[in-house]
């Protein structure tokens, strides 16, 4: 081996080691904050809202996490804060599918720990603001742990939960809903009121999204059976 390919090993090593090292202790922060009352599990908004917003993703997904860091935080404030619109998670293992490390899979598995300790949607946003790549380590164990730290998650609760095959379980059952129930192709893959988005080639804006959620709202409302005013009794005489 040459002077220079020694160099030229030295510095993958070095480079390796600078990226592992940042990837677990300098974590960016979402800036992502939804208030506590809108907040139930994966779920944000009333139960009552005339308009539901499912989003299945994947957590390795780099347009999910352009959805889910800069189109929704609009719609929540738009539609979900008013009562019009309520948006429901699914989290599958998509990417990650037969690969060593299953990242999107423990991802998910993470998002389970987390609506236990009502932090799914700190979890949700700090591990998607952290994405690095698909399949390269982004998020096997050890970062994970420390992305749900940094998201204000208690770890070692989090940890025993990562732990229990129940919660590995969970989320095979919830990829098994979405790939063969529910025949999701892509991710993101959103349904307004049950009826898939058209995405195309690459995430809708939340104005785009936006006008699907108020005609979905017009539609429901003109669906609803008035209610038509008591007849008075009457006697004739």
């Amino acid at each position: 081996m040459t002077i220079a390919g020694i160099g030229v090993g030295i510095l993958v090593v070095i480079l390796v080691a600078i990226w592992q090292f940042s990837g677990t202790t300098k974590l960016r922060d979402p800036g992502v904050v939804y208030a506590p009352s809108l907040v139930s599990g994966a779920t944000l908004g009333k139960a009552d809202a005339p308009v539901t917003v499912e989003v299945y993703g994947d957590f390795q997904c780099p347009f999910c996490a352009l959805y889910d860091l800069n189109v929704e935080p609009v719609i929540v404030n738009k539609y979900v804060t008013p009562g019009i619109a309520r948006i429901v998670h699914h989290d599958f293992e998509f990417i990650g599918q037969g690969t060593a490390d299953r990242e999107s899979r423990l991802a998910s598995a993470g998002a389970v720990c987390a609506v236990a300790q009502d932090k799914y949607w700190d979890y949700s946003h700090w591990v998607f603001n952290n994405q690095i790549g698909e399949n390269v380590g982004a998020f096997k164990r050890d970062r994970l742990v420390a992305i749900a730290a940094a998201a204000g998650l208690d770890t070692a609760a989090f940890g025993t939960c990562l732990n229990d095959a129940a919660t590995l379980a969970a989320v095979d059952a919830a990829t098994a809903d979405a790939l063969t129930v529910k025949n999701i192709v892509s991710t993101p893959t959103v349904l307004i009121n049950g009826v898939s988005v058209d995405w195309g080639s690459t995430v809708k804006t939340a104005d785009q999204l936006g006008t699907l959620i108020e005609v979905a709202a017009q539609v429901k409302a003109s669906a609803s059976p008035s209610v038509a005013p008591s007849a008075s009794a009457s006697t004739t005489p």
